[in-house]
């Protein structure tokens, strides 16, 4: 398994071929992804711990544990943490699974 640090936490790999990919991510408090797209792959998201909010195509819900998220492809969506504890998630994702299928439309971080 590998550990991919980001501005926000990190993700940890447990499966990875080029069409199935599961994974751990954690956002750290006061956090968040980006506000992104996936042109060739979609993401379901299930929430462990922690809570904040799933952002999907403009629209706002309250996530938390035992809750999750199915993200089409072409689907703007951004996990924010906005709690006191780390978001802890499994992510599933389907179709062509690549870290470079990526659109960023807005980012904290300042990363295009």
């Amino acid at each position: 398994m590998s550990v991919v640090t980001k501005p926000w936490g990190y993700y940890e790999d447990y499966f990875r071929t080029d069409d199935v990919v599961f994974k751990k991510i954690v956002i750290t408090p006061g956090q968040s992804i980006s506000y992104q797209v996936h042109h060739k792959r979609e993401e379901f998201w299930y929430i462990v711990s922690g809570e904040g909010k799933m952002k999907i195509d403009g629209m706002i819900w309250y996530a938390k544990p035992r809750q999750y998220f199915h993200i089409k492809k072409n689907s703007a969506h951004q996990m924010i943490n906005d709690g006191t504890e780390n978001i802890v998630a499994y992510e599933m994702q389907f179709g062509f699974c690549s870290e470079d299928d990526l659109m960023r439309i807005e980012d904290q971080y300042g990363r295009s």
